[in-house]
């Protein structure tokens, strides 16, 4: 049996032959990009004052964590505090992906039933995947401490870069036993998910009124725990001990679950529904609407807290920026007038435009999943047009597009406003002038789901590179073109830009296309091909 564990287990990693060294490349790049950076974010001992008195307010500690090692503040001190907890974000979505497509996603599309059936053990699936998680989590944490440690940083050490990685993988770890704890307590890939995803919101949000109150529940929450590194400081291990210690009693408690419950049941069954649909639901958009309604909550949820937790950095933004040129290059663009605050907001609006994208793929690109878990074709074997059905998806996503988009401005607006440096109706026109960037979005999710179902991980690539070249784009003086071959490289950045409407047309024109050329693609294809 413990061959075939590790014939499992060699099972599990060819699978991820593409996804996990990507997500490890991205991580390990992304790294070493930003440890190559900071060292010029503050050229001076008084730049790093400042970003240090900014990081202490409140509202600053409830986004990145407590503030430490001020009386020998170094740029890697100053990156660990802002970066560890988003690097921490970043590996535990990877996690319960990783776990609920290896275990709740397979007993839902019945292929665990196939592998059950050779000589392996009950347990072995889940074994063999949060083995294969933890060792993803540990290939991660020495990447990220080797970046620290290899590229020259003032202040990094072998021991904070060591506490820095471990941290961030061992947080990634016990999120991968919440998944694989959820993949027994529920019936469905999508509870899996959900549910995980709840927990991780649930303890960031604990460890920020932890940090702030300076209560208990920084360190009940693994977020706040890991935290508790004070990486290139203290540099203390405890915590990472703690979290292993976690994610093992977790896992264990999940083992002990998964060998007592049925193959494809969960132990809360799935809710049943009415006996009767309603006619909306029996219409291709109310079924599409309906698959999309909890996906479409949670992000409009996290979307309006993002606007206010940005909103209440806008008062502190001048003394964050003190002394600091490159963090200003960052705000400001070469063509760029206004006020640090408009440029500030300009910048937040492209950044959020790009986080809106990752639900309106998921919407675009629900229909593949509906096909690879066969339940389109029930639908299609009905009465019902294609166009309705691949129409229903691109119309609900195109909505989210405008909801999410207000959520993310009003919330700005909510925490900001107190300031009297931002105006409403500036705010939401800033944010309404991405939609064409996000209609090529969708059409572009829209046009691989119709024509190349395959190659549809691709747009993610683009989402990853629209964001680094924004983001980081003008501190690494990249020529433009790398830019404006983007989606988003082509929105005028209100305020602190002229509006040309041309180029907002064209981009409307050229998504409508490439959704009509999609949409002839699954019109001409077979379902599942």
């Amino acid at each position: 049996m413990t061959a075939n564990l590790g014939k499992y287990f060699a099972f599990v990693l060819r699978r991820e032959k593409i996804m996990s060294p990507a997500w490890l490349i991205s991580l390990a790049l992304f790294s070493a990009l930003l440890v190559a950076i900071y060292p010029g974010l503050f050229p001076s001992e008084i730049a790093l004052q400042s970003m240090a008195a900014t990081m202490n307010t409140p509202a600053m500690v409830a986004l990145m964590g407590p503030v430490y090692g001020l009386e020998a503040l170094t740029p890697a001190i100053a990156m660990a505090q802002e970066c560890l907890i988003w690097f921490a974000i970043a590996v535990i979505i990877m996690n319960i992906f990783f776990i609920s497509r290896h275990t709740r996603a397979d007993e839902e599309l019945g292929r665990f039933e196939m592998l059950a059936s050779l000589p392996v053990g009950r347990l072995t699936n889940s074994v063999a995947a949060i083995a294969a998680a933890f060792l993803l989590n540990m290939l991660i944490a020495v990447l990220i401490a080797a970046s620290c440690i290899v590229l020259p940083i003032d202040g990094g050490t072998v021991a904070g870069g060591f506490a820095y990685g471990l941290s961030v993988g061992m947080q990634g770890f016990v999120f991968a036993a919440v998944a694989l704890l959820a993949a027994q307590l529920f019936s469905t890939g999508r509870s899996c998910v959900g549910s995980s995803f709840a927990v991780m919101g649930l303890a960031y949000v604990m460890r920020a009124q932890g940090d702030m109150a300076g209560s208990v529940l920084s360190v009940i929450s693994p977020m706040g725990w890991g935290l508790k590194v004070e990486a290139f400081h203290g540099n203390d291990f405890m915590p990472v001990a703690g979290l292993f210690i976690e994610g093992v009693i977790i896992t264990g408690l999940a083992l002990i679950i998964n060998g007592k419950r049925d193959i494809g049941a969960g132990v809360f069954p799935a809710r049943k529904g009415r006996a009767q649909a309603s006619r909306f639901l029996q219409s291709p958009f109310g079924l599409a609407w309906r698959l999309s309604r909890n996906s479409f909550l949670a992000w409009a949820a996290g979307i309006l807290l993002i606007g206010l937790t940005y909103g209440a950095v806008v008062g502190e933004l001048d003394r964050f920026v003190e002394g600091n040129d490159i963090m200003k290059q960052m705000l400001e663009g070469g063509n760029a007038t206004g006020s640090l605050v408009d440029a500030f907001v300009a910048m937040l609006n492209c950044i959020m435009s790009i986080l809106i994208a990752i639900p309106l793929i998921n919407t675009a690109h629900r229909l593949i999943g509906e096909e690879k878990r066969g339940r389109m074709e029930p639908v299609l074997a009905a009465a019902v047009p294609r166009y309705r059905i691949f129409g229903s998806y691109l119309l609900i996503a195109v909505a989210e597009s405008f909801v999410l988009s207000v959520l993310g401005a009003v919330g700005l607006y909510l925490t900001a406003a107190p300031t009297g440096l931002v105006s409403l109706a500036i705010l939401l026109k800033a944010a309404l002038f991405y939609l064409p960037a996000l209609f090529m979005v969708i059409a572009l999710a829209a046009l691989l789901a119709g024509c190349l179902p395959r190659f549809s991980v691709l747009i993610w690539a683009l989402l990853v590179y629209s964001f680094l070249m924004l983001y980081f784009g003008r501190i690494l003086e990249a020529p433009e073109w790398m830019t404006t071959i983007t989606p988003f490289g082509h929105i005028p950045q209100i305020p602190v830009q002229e509006v040309t409407v041309m180029p907002l047309v064209i981009m409307c024109i050229l998504a409508a296309i490439m959704a009509a050329v999609g949409f002839i693609g699954y019109q001409k294809r077979d379902s599942g091909r």
